[in-house]
């Protein structure tokens, strides 16, 4: 009748086995030596004697002593011999006036002190309640077991599960497979959790979730870590996931802290907007969901995904941020390059304005596109779903293209530059205001010369990453000269600085940033007219 299952024979050896390492084994085998007592029958209103079965059964308001241990029921029944005892009804028992257990059937042995309880089960301390429907009681190591289905309640949480261990000297609870955890602020879903019920805190022992009943609805994921329910602080080791709105983050180390509502991140940190299709990396970051800011910093990498490619920006630390809006905003400061298979870029700063999809790049920016390099003191350029619209070139705006490994660069100058681009190919550029220009002609693939000119506006038409058409407006100036008699100090407009060793090769070169092996001499920029 009182065979123990596997289940819960295993859970018997895991409890024993963690009191051994809570120190408590050397006491409790000094216990075990002593000859046991007999269960002592305090009280009951009525005796029968079976001799044929060798029952003494007792009946109506027994009350009964075994060491430590005191019992209530309403009716008994006793086994001499084997020091042993079955209690049925409205059973109580309490020991070392602490631990109080309940239940409609109990089964004692006097000689190991088990405690097999049946039937609205509850085991209470001063920190918590346990109830379930099978109870098996370790009075010798002061553990319960519970294999069917349980519950522990204290004044902050309800915790649920299969299988659950309780310990009652060292007030620590273990519990295993579908485990729940309810609180004010958060519910947690566990394959196996630890919880010390004095200091409040849930160990993480296997896979778990953490969802918060905040509006925005938080959620965690772990596989090793612990949290201070009181607290609301959080760590982290092992596969780590939060997730916040449409924000979702990864890192090896997670330290949380609910109450200011700060996260660090530390190694292999992985920040993502789905709906922007952004993507951020590095090895040490801070998210705060109150003031939705954050930022990563060691290795930092910025990826905007699109269909066809993706953009990859590395700088010292990224930011992001919103506006009064509420729109997100993403900035990269020091040494900024940033590649993608159609536009390569460096600088001192980015911006990127995730509701316009605009990228603006800050001190001495210079940006590679369509076979282009283009600088200004500010450079903008308009994206969207992976693919370049346009750029905006603002103050000193310089376009230049080399003519293969020739010497020769055609150069387009002015106070501001626009251009436009279509499946990623720049096809048309605008230049407004001090416009100059320096282009070499050919005729069918053979070079005939060199035209400088100039013009308040420009208007110059690409195909193929060939010019193939200028159109000056407003008055322009220009010669063309054949190559022979073309002056070396002529064919550079001022301000030229040829930068091919800054341009990123791939996605990994983004994090070199490299030294001219020989660098252009800049020619010194003439003043603009205001």
């Amino acid at each position: 009748m009182f065979q123990s299952s596997i289940v819960n024979k295993m859970l018997r050896v895991w409890g024993i086995i963690l009191c051994i390492c809570l120190g408590g084994f050397a006491g409790s085998v000094s216990a075990q030596n002593k000859k046991p007592a007999k269960i002592d029958i305090k009280h009951a209103d009525n005796l029968k004697i079976d001799n044929l079965k060798k029952i003494n059964k007792f009946i109506g308001n027994v009350h009964m002593a075994h060491e430590n241990m005191l019992m209530w029921c309403d009716s008994l029944y006793q086994y001499p011999d084997s020091n042993y005892i079955e209690a049925f009804g409205h059973v109580r028992a309490i020991q070392n006036d602490s631990i109080h257990l309940a239940g409609d059937y109990m089964h004692y042995d006097g000689n190991t002190k088990m405690v097999k309880i049946r039937n609205n089960v509850s085991l209470r301390d001063p920190k918590i309640t346990l109830t379930t429907n099978f109870l098996d009681y370790d009075g010798l190591f002061e553990i319960g077991y519970y294999f069917n289905g349980g519950q522990i309640k204290d004044s902050v949480t309800v915790l649920t599960s299969k299988l659950g261990n309780y310990f009652t000297k060292t007030k620590l609870a273990y519990f295993k497979d579908s485990v729940r955890v309810d609180a004010p602020d958060y519910i947690i879903h566990s394959d196996t959790l630890k919880y010390q019920t004095e200091t409040k805190i849930v160990s993480i022992l296997g896979p778990t979730n953490i969802y918060g009943k905040s509006e925005e609805g938080t959620t965690l994921y772990s596989e090793d870590g612990w949290y201070n329910t009181l607290t609301g602080h959080a760590e982290l080791y092992k596969n780590n996931h939060i997730t916040y709105l449409s924000y979702g983050g990864t890192a090896k180390t997670m330290v949380i802290d609910s109450i200011t509502q700060e996260a660090l991140l530390i190694d292999d940190v992985v920040l993502t907007d789905t709906i922007n299709d952004i993507i951020v990396k590095g090895n040490y970051g801070m998210v705060n969901q109150k003031s939705n800011d954050a930022f990563v910093t060691d290795s930092a990498l910025l990826i905007l995904t699109g269909k066809q490619d993706s953009l990859f920006l590395h700088g010292d630390t990224l930011f992001l941020n919103k506006d009064t809006l509420g729109n997100n905003i993403l900035k990269a400061y020091y040494k900024v390059r940033f590649y993608s298979k159609d536009l390569q870029g460096v600088g001192d700063s980015v911006v990127y304005l995730t509701v316009d999809s605009l990228i603006s790049i800050y001190n001495q920016p210079v940006v590679w596109a369509s076979g282009n390099q283009m600088t200004g003191e500010i450079i903008s350029i308009l994206t969207g779903k992976g693919t370049v619209k346009e750029f905006y070139l603002k103050k000193q705006a310089m376009m230049i293209a080399r003519r293969e490994e020739t010497e020769m660069f055609d150069q387009l100058k002015g106070r501001n530059m626009t251009g436009y681009f279509k499946d990623n190919e720049l096809y048309m550029v605008y230049v407004d205001g001090n416009g100059e220009s320096i282009y070499y002609p050919d005729d069918k693939g053979v070079i005939i010369g060199m035209n400088r000119a100039t013009s308040s506006d420009i208007r110059i038409k690409i195909k193929n990453r060939k010019v193939t058409d200028i159109i000056f407006i407003n008055k322009p100036e220009g010669e063309l000269n054949p190559l022979f008699l073309v002056d070396p100090e002529e064919a550079r407009l001022k301000g030229f600085q040829w930068l091919k060793y800054l341009q990123p090769k791939d996605k990994y070169d983004i994090f070199n940033y490299p030294l001219p092996e020989t660098k252009e001499p800049v020619i010194e920029e003439e003043k603009e007219d205001n």
